[in-house]
Formats: C-alpha cells, sequence, structure tokens
C-alpha cells in the first residue's frame, strides 16, 4: 500500500515536472515560432506630385517625420521615354529603364468592365494566361511588351512581380488617378507589383475607392476610409503592397480649369489627407518586420520646365535610420534611380534579384539634418544642370574666337599676337577653374561667376610667375595641375565633379560616379600635352624623362580604368592606345609589325583584365563594367549588341547636335591652317622640339580613340584636343615672337 502511494506521488510528481516544462517552453516556442512564421512586408506609397519643399513644413507631421527620420534620397527619374507616371511604373517594375504602352496601361479586377466587357476575358483572349479569381490583370500587356521589343530594349516589366511569385510572394495594388470625363483608366502605379504574365494577385483599383461630387474641384477624390479598410484587409494576406494616393495627379490635371487660390486651397486639403494616411501606415505597420517607401516617381509640372528632374523617395522599416539612401548604381548618398527600388523591395524580402536588373539595392548612410542635405544636393544639381548650357557654349565660343584671332594676328600682325597668350594660358585652365570651383557651394549666379573669373585669373597669375622658361613652364604648370586635381578628386570620391559644370549630370545624364567623358577627355589631353612639354625641359636628364612620363602615364591609366575610380573603359582604352603611341615617340623607341600586334594583344588582354577583376567583385560593388560583363554571360551576345547599338545611337545623335563637334572640327581646322600660315613657322617649331610633335600627334590620336571607343565619344574627342592645340597655339606665337 505506501509502495503504491509512493508509485502514484511519484507519478504525479512527474507529470506535474512535466508540465511546468512544458508551460516554460511555450514562450519560447510560441517565439521560435513567431519568428520563423514572421512576414517581411513592402509597402510602397506612390505620391507623384508631392514637393520636396513640403516634407519641411512641421505642421505636416507623420509626412516630415516620416522623410526626416528615415532613410531619403532624390529619384533619378530617367525611363526608356518620356519621364511620365507610366513609364516610370514600367521602369521600376523592370529593374531597367523601360517603357509602357504609348497611353496609361489597362489595369482592372473583379467586378469592373471596360465599355460593356469583361476585362478578365479580354485578358486570357489576348494573353493566353488565365488569371484566378480575385486577381488584377494588366489588360494592355501585349502592348507594353512590344513597345519594349521595339525599342530593342531588353526591359521587361513585371520583372519584380516574377522574382516575389517564384518565392511565394503576394502582390496587391490599391488606390488609382483615375480621372473624371477621361474613358481610360489612370493606374499606373499598379504596373508596379504585375508580374511578366501582367497579373497582381489582388487589390482594388476600380472606382469604388473613389468619391464622385460634381460640386468638388476634383470631381473624383480617393476615399480614405474605403482606402483604409482595403489597406488593412489585404494587409496580412500580401508581401508587397503598391499604393496609388492619385489625388495630387487629380489636381495636377484639372490645375487649367482652377484658379490659383482654389488650386493651393484643394493642395492644401490633399497634404493634409496624405498626411493622415501615412500617418496610418505608419500606426498599423510593424516596422520591425516591414519597409515602407513613400515616392514620388516623375518630376512636378514646375519642375519639368524649370529642367528639375528629380523625384525622391522615403524609407522607413527594419534596420533603417535617419540619413541618406545610397547605392552601388549612383555611389552618391542622396541620389538612387527608379531602378534600384525593385532590386531593393526584393532584397528587403530575400528574394533572388531578377537577371535583367541594372539597379542595386540600397543601404543607408547615417546623416544628421538629412533633408537639408537632400534638398542642398538637388540644389546644386539643378544649379549646374541650368549653368552647363550657356556656360559650355561660351567657352566654345571663347575657344573659338581666341583660336581665330591668333590665326588673324599670327598672318598679319605677330607683335599684337603676343597679348593673346594669357588668353590661351586662360583657355587651358578653364577645366581645373570649374573644378575648383566647386570647393564652395554657391547657387548664386553673379557669385559663382566672378568666383570662376578670379580662379582662372589668379591660375594663369601664379602659373607665368613660377614660369623660369616662358615658353614651357606656365604650360606644364596648368597642365599637371588640371591632371593632379583630377586624379586626386576621382580617388577621393569625386566630390567636386559630381557638382562640376564640365562634369556628368546625375539629374537628366545616365553617369553618376567616376570621371565623365568631358574631364576624361581634359585629363588625356592634359596628360599628354604636359608630358610632351616635361621631356621637353628635362631633355638634360633622360633617366628622369623616363620616370616621369612612365609614372604619369600609368598612374592616370590606373585611376580610369579601376572600377571603384575612374571607372570609364572607353577612356582607359584611348588612352592606353594614345599613352603608348607617345610614349614610343617620345623616346625614338622603333616598332615592328610583329611589336603592333603584341600591343594590340596587350591593350586587349588589359581591357578585359578590367572587366574581370570588376565582374569577380561582389555583386553590391559592382561597376557598370561587372555588371555588363554578368550580362554577357547571361544573354550572351545580346548584351553586347544592345550596348553597341546604344553606343552607335549615342554618337550619332551627339555628332549631329552637341557644341563639341564645332570644338573638335575647328581645332583641327586651326590646326590645319596653322601647318601652312604662317609660313615654315609649324614645321620650324616641331623640327626643333620633336617631343612636342609627338605629344601633338599622341594627342590628336587620343582624340579619334575617344570618339571611337566612348558612348558619347565627341565630348571626349573634343575636350581632348583643347589641351593639345591651345598649348601648340601658344607655343607658335612665342616662336614668332622671339624669331622677330
Amino acid at each position: 500500500m505506501p509502495e503504491k502511494r509512493f508509485n502514484k506521488l511519484l507519478k504525479t510528481k512527474i507529470f506535474m515536472s512535466l508540465l511546468v516544462i512544458l508551460c516554460s517552453l511555450m514562450p519560447a516556442l510560441a517565439w521560435a515560432s513567431g519568428g520563423e512564421t514572421e512576414q517581411r512586408k513592402v509597402i510602397l506609397v506612390i505620391c507623384d506630385y508631392l514637393k520636396a519643399d513640403d516634407l519641411n513644413r512641421t505642421e505636416l507631421t507623420h509626412l516630415h517625420n516620416f522623410f526626416g527620420e528615415g532613410g531619403i534620397a532624390l529619384l533619378n527619374t530617367n525611363t526608356a521615354g518620356a519621364r511620365n507616371r507610366q513609364n516610370a511604373a514600367a521602369t521600376i517594375s523592370a529593374g531597367r529603364v523601360a517603357l509602357s504602352s504609348g497611353t496609361e496601361p489597362l489595369v482592372f479586377g473583379p467586378r469592373e468592365n471596360i465599355r460593356g466587357e469583361d476585362p478578365l476575358v479580354l485578358f486570357q483572349a489576348r494573353t493566353g494566361f488565365t488569371p484566378e479569381q480575385g486577381n488584377l490583370v494588366v489588360l494592355d500587356l501585349p502592348s507594353i511588351q512590344w513597345a519594349n521589343k521595339k525599342d530593342q530594349n531588353r526591359a521587361e516589366p513585371g520583372a519584380l512581380g516574377d522574382a516575389l511569385h517564384s518565392k511565394g510572394l503576394k502582390t496587391a495594388a490599391i488606390g488609382n488617378s483615375d480621372l473624371p470625363g477621361v474613358p481610360l483608366s489612370n493606374r499606373s502605379a499598379a504596373l508596379i507589383a504585375m508580374d511578366r504574365k501582367g497579373i497582381i494577385d489582388c487589390g482594388n483599383v476600380s472606382e469604388e475607392v473613389l468619391n464622385y461630387d460634381p460640386s468638388d474641384p476634383l470631381g473624383h477624390r480617393t476615399n480614405y476610409p474605403k482606402l483604409k479598410k482595403i489597406f488593412l484587409q489585404l494587409y496580412s494576406q500580401t508581401d508587397f503592397m503598391v499604393i496609388d494616393l492619385g489625388d495630387l495627379a487629380r489636381l495636377e490635371h484639372k490645375r487649367q480649369h482652377l484658379t490659383p487660390r482654389v488650386y493651393l486651397q484643394e493642395r492644401e486639403k490633399i497634404l493634409r489627407e496624405y498626411n493622415e494616411f501615412i500617418g496610418l501606415l505608419m500606426e498599423k505597420t510593424d516596422l520591425s518586420q516591414s519597409l515602407c517607401l513613400v515616392a514620388t516617381t516623375i518630376p512636378t509640372m514646375e519642375e519639368d520646365s524649370d529642367k528639375r528632374y528629380f523625384g525622391f523617395i522615403g524609407a522607413q522599416g527594419k534596420d533603417l535610420k535617419e540619413g541618406l539612401l545610397l547605392t552601388p548604381t549612383t555611389r552618391k548618398p542622396g541620389v538612387i534611380t527608379l531602378l534600384d527600388i525593385a532590386p531593393s523591395i526584393g532584397s528587403f524580402l530575400q528574394v533572388a534579384p531578377d537577371s535583367l536588373y541594372i539597379g542595386r539595392p540600397w543601404h543607408v548612410e547615417p546623416t544628421k539634418n538629412n533633408l537639408a542635405e537632400m534638398q542642398n544636393i538637388e540644389k546644386r544639381t539643378v544649379f549646374a544642370s541650368f549653368l552647363r548650357p550657356p556656360l559650355v557654349k561660351g567657352y566654345v565660343l571663347l575657344h573659338l574666337i581666341v583660336l581665330a584671332s591668333v590665326l588673324f594676328f599670327l598672318v598679319f600682325d605677330p607683335r599684337k599676337g603676343n597679348y593673346l597668350g594669357p588668353l590661351l594660358l586662360a583657355l587651358i585652365a578653364v577645366p581645373i577653374t570649374l573644378l575648383l570651383t566647386c570647393l564652395t557651394d554657391t547657387t548664386d549666379l553673379w557669385l559663382y561667376m566672378v568666383l570662376c573669373l578670379v580662379i582662372d585669373v589668379v591660375l594663369v597669375l601664379i602659373s607665368i610667375w613660377l614660369a623660369r622658361d616662358k615658353n614651357y613652364d606656365s604650360l606644364i604648370f596648368l597642365c599637371l595641375a588640371t591632371v593632379i586635381a583630377l586624379l586626386v578628386d576621382t580617388i577621393s570620391g569625386g566630390h567636386l565633379q559630381r557638382f562640376s559644370v564640365l562634369s556628368y549630370d546625375p539629374m537628366g545624364g545616365a553617369r553618376f560616379y567616376g570621371i565623365g567623358n568631358e574631364y576624361m577627355g581634359v585629363l588625356m589631353g592634359a596628360t599628354i600635352t604636359g608630358v610632351s612639354l616635361l621631356v621637353t625641359r628635362l631633355k638634360k636628364r633622360p633617366a628622369v624623362q623616363y620616370f616621369v612620363a612612365g609614372a604619369l602615364f600609368l598612374s592616370v591609366l590606373i585611376v580610369l580604368g579601376a572600377p571603384w575610380w575612374g571607372s570609364n573603359f572607353g577612356g582607359f582604352v584611348a588612352s592606353l592606345i594614345a599613352f603608348g603611341y607617345t610614349f614610343l615617340r617620345l623616346f625614338q623607341i622603333k616598332v615592328r609589325p610583329r611589336d603592333i600586334l603584341i600591343g594590340l594583344s596587350l591593350i586587349g588582354l588589359l581591357g578585359g583584365g578590367v572587366f574581370i577583376i570588376d565582374y569577380m567583385r561582389p555583386l553590391e560593388m559592382r561597376s557598370h563594367f561587372g555588371q555588363f560583363a554578368f550580362s554577357v554571360q547571361t544573354s550572351g551576345l545580346l548584351a553586347v549588341k544592345e550596348v553597341i547599338i546604344r553606343k552607335l545611337a549615342m554618337n550619332y545623335k551627339l555628332i549631329k547636335y552637341t557644341i563639341w563637334t564645332r570644338v573638335l572640327l575647328s581645332s583641327l581646322l586651326a590646326l590645319g591652317i596653322l601647318f601652312y600660315r604662317p609660313v615654315g613657322i609649324f614645321k620650324r617649331l616641331l623640327t626643333k622640339n620633336p617631343a612636342i610633335a609627338a605629344g601633338l600627334t599622341g594627342g590628336v590620336l587620343g582624340a579619334f580613340t575617344a570618339l571611337i571607343f566612348n558612348d558619347s565619344g565627341i565630348v571626349a574627342a573634343a575636350t581632348a584636343i583643347i589641351f593639345p592645340a591651345a598649348t601648340l597655339f601658344y607655343l607658335v606665337l612665342r616662336e614668332q615672337i622671339t624669331s622677330l
């Protein structure tokens, strides 16, 4: 009996112990289970026509805090066509520049009809794909596909949706920008969520999300209670949701029909509603497992007319702190592209990137006062973009006038021509002047012009003051100062080139880092000219000649070709050919036919090596070299064909329309005239100075190789010829004066 009682008591204790252990484990098990099944979510809110200035308004608390406390960036809005909502959505969806159809895309869901017909039935008939119950469909998917195929663009809108669907993730789209009285829908934003079949898993983009009031200035307006209800219903069912708030787009469409007072009044009302919705979004979203994005994907009408082409984007969520978004696509904190949005969404949702993506995932660079910093970047970029056409045209015109004047005085009055020498030095100093001016962040036009003038004059005066040999030393100083300034700035991140008038345009162009073609030509021309002049000055020190020439040529080649520095493959190849030829001529090294073959093979090996080195780097660190190598690996010769066609088209367009064509042709024409008039002086100068003759021919060769190997080669060729041409004219002036 006692034994039975003992056994019973023992069983009870064991049972209670197991129960205690089980109960103590349950929270841990529940936590572990929750951690494993916790869904990451991405919500993208499209607020086209929102302005950057709206974000500064502290009374719009939720909007201001969303951007001020998260990661933000300006958005390069380039597409494969016009900067409009449909092309922007197609570009985001494809992860590379893309086109939509010529009109607003036709996106429909259940319970809708188009001209009395069922859009789902029409979709199946047009595409051959059968949508499931509850799906939204993009009815004009074939038109979108044909538009990109016709443009010889390998973009495939829907790549993002496909990548998400391949992992079993669900997509949704809600809201629209439908316009009163317009028969077709205005539902571009939904394209972002579709897959390559033109299907979105669920959502509501119909007129059910709108209120209609004929007395309302907009006619149709977003029904926010309905939108919020749909959002909350779909939140737990989907992994990626696109929300189009729409009212600002409707307001811009109606703008010409409203008085300025009514327009501003309605805009204020819409901004307050946007602010409240962002507040709800932040309240209902678990930011520890979610990513919330708010973006304006196109410039406003005023910005477009002012040539301010940036949109902007803000991000809040897991592991995101206050700062500026940065991607390998741009390498510039505070500036990303439409192409980076899809890879960043996929990266957050832990989805493998589509092979056709060009953009790359972002990360945040912590920055205090990120809103002020972003707006300062925009202000300086827009200022440089505004100045670029008139300043470049002015420089080109001055270049032509000075060369023509020198020719005139050389023939008719050589003594007076001597006064033009400082003007030629000033022309040579312009590229470094436009670089050094960016040490200040001024955006005042007159102050900027005064600074340019002062810096240019000071550089010329210093070059004259330091010159022991009046023929060469001023030129050597300006050439080498330009080379050193460009090398130092490029190695340190290109902070000056970023805002220089003579550099690339991150707002409207396609290059964001490295050395642009303008400064690439300057660097090549200044290096060849500077080295040839140095060799002339160091006639009695052959060992130093070899060392200086080799070191300068090698340094420039390394910086130009390195994917993490200059990242200019065309410039690297052009400079390799021009530098090699110049070096052989400078030191009178004889070349046999076999040596030419060896040299060409070496150029091919070095060029291929640059691609291989970049390709072997991690995906997030690759430049466009490595991306191109990856494209060749995945798409074969099609990728090569695409690049060749793009480069030829760009060169043809620029040769036909850019003012740099006149610089190249006029410089070559002036050199040709100088060869004959004044009689004998050109030949005498080059005979006395074989190193200068080598530099001139090397510079001309460099200009033509730059024309061949760069996608905007005419620009590089024109800037490359400036230094040899201006230098030769200066030396001819000096030669003419000394011979009198």
